[in-house]
């Protein structure tokens, strides 16, 4: 081997010690950054270079019943261009120059071609998702989530909540954020009509050698009424996650629910999934396709609509009067340990009562577990109306997961 050669081999091997493997934030599709397609600068009248709808893209966007991306600049393949056109930063490609000389930055996935972020390639992936049965509350919750780690968060810890694009920002916006919070109007089931698009949100923080964290949140249409390729990508997401918020309905444990919910004067609406069977086929259909084992992935078991549970606080059978499921906590600076212990052995001994299976099968298959609960309204809502909005220890499963990965340290009292 010449001397060019040993130096151009030297160099390609740096480069891929450095780099870390890219995951899609649309599609949760796997790649080297040199697979990273490129959007042109801009679009001019040559061969190649002009504008016109992206297929690919737009196919994405079909699945989700999203308009059409427009007329755009068309992309770039960088193995059509020369060594000299490719720009690399800490290793990772991230430059363009076609041929008349235009540099782009805009990287695009080569699987769906919607953009990409640009810290990929540069650390890990680290992605944090939200699963849970139907009515298991994902969407409030998740609202009242991404509120909280926008506006009261950022006072204890240095963490920025942005959304992954201006698109979906607004959407939030429209179709969660505003008619919740704003406007008191509970959120409707997901439409069982069509499929939600994933909602990402991205986290970072003020020591920039930390990576950028994302949150996917899914909410699966009803039965029956999912592409195949949706349920692709939800499970890539699933098996691509750094950490899993699993969101479990109180009122959906078969021995208690109806108590719950009578104790409560709610209507059983008489469907539902138990978390046994959601938890089987979180398993047996996206975690463990390739084999079996248990999984090391930190797992936050939240049970939501924790006000509901005020009703059984006098019993005495499943949870105590002064159990600090019912007060609000804020975790500062770094997370408290002593206070998820707290929370932790009352939700872990409260779900031990309410289905001992689902305990156990929890504890067999997660090496990695905390118990939680949370209110991401502060109280049941009056029919469709939410008479106040006051969210309780909503962001501590998060924290927590952010604790397990290294992000944020922890203290005792």
């Amino acid at each position: 081997m010449g001397l060019f050669k040993r130096k151009k081999a030297e160099i390609e091997k740096q480069r891929a010690d450095k780099t870390h493997e890219i995951v899609c934030l649309y599609c949760f599709r796997n790649f080297t950054h040199d697979r990273v397609l490129f959007r042109a600068f801009e679009a001019i009248d040559a061969e190649g270079y002009r504008a016109d709808y992206d297929h690919v893209l737009d196919d994405y966007r079909a699945r989700f019943h999203m308009d059409t991306a427009g007329i755009l600049p068309p992309f770039l393949d960088p193995d059509s261009f020369p060594e000299a056109a490719k720009g690399y930063h800490r290793g990772v490609l991230s430059t363009l120059k076609d041929d008349y000389s235009n540099i782009t930055t805009r990287r695009i996935c080569p699987f769906c071609h919607n953009d990409i972020q640009q810290s990929a390639g540069y650390a890990p992936s680290t992605i944090i998702s939200v699963v849970g049965g139907t009515q298991a509350g994902k969407s409030v919750y998740l609202t009242a989530l991404v509120h909280t780690l926008k506006t009261i968060t950022p006072r204890n810890f240095p963490i920025f909540c942005t959304p992954i694009s201006n698109e979906m920002g607004k959407k939030f916006k429209l179709e969660y954020e505003g008619p919740l919070i704003n406007d008191g109007i509970l959120l409707d089931s997901t439409q069982k009509e069509k499929q939600q698009e994933p909602f990402i949100f991205t986290f970072s923080f003020a020591d920039d050698r930390k990576p950028e964290i994302s949150i996917a949140f899914f909410d699966m249409a009803g039965e029956g009424m999912v592409d195949p390729a949706y349920v692709d990508i939800y499970a890539a997401n699933i098996r691509n996650s750094s950490g899993i918020l699993f969101l479990v309905d109180p009122t959906q444990f078969s021995s208690i629910g109806g108590k719950i919910l009578l104790k409560n004067g709610l209507k059983d609406e008489g469907f539902y999934d138990e978390p046994a069977d959601v938890l089987s086929g979180l398993v047996e259909d996206y975690i463990y396709k390739q084999g079996g084992g248990v999984s090391q992935i930190p797992t936050a078991v939240v049970i939501t609509k924790s006000d509901l549970l005020g009703a059984l606080r006098h019993d005495g059978e499943y949870i105590s009067p002064n159990s600090p499921i019912f007060e609000h906590f804020n975790h500062q600076e770094s997370f408290n340990l002593s206070a998820f212990d707290d929370i932790d052995i009352d939700v872990d001994d409260f779900i031990s009562a309410a289905d001992p299976n689902f305990r156990n099968a929890l504890k067999r298959r997660f090496a990695r577990l905390g118990f939680f609960a949370v209110s991401a309204l502060g109280s049941k809502p009056e029919g469709s109306r939410v008479a106040s909005f006051a969210p309780l220890r909503v962001d501590e499963p998060f924290l927590w997961l952010l604790y397990q990965l290294g992000y944020i340290d922890g203290h005792e009292d």
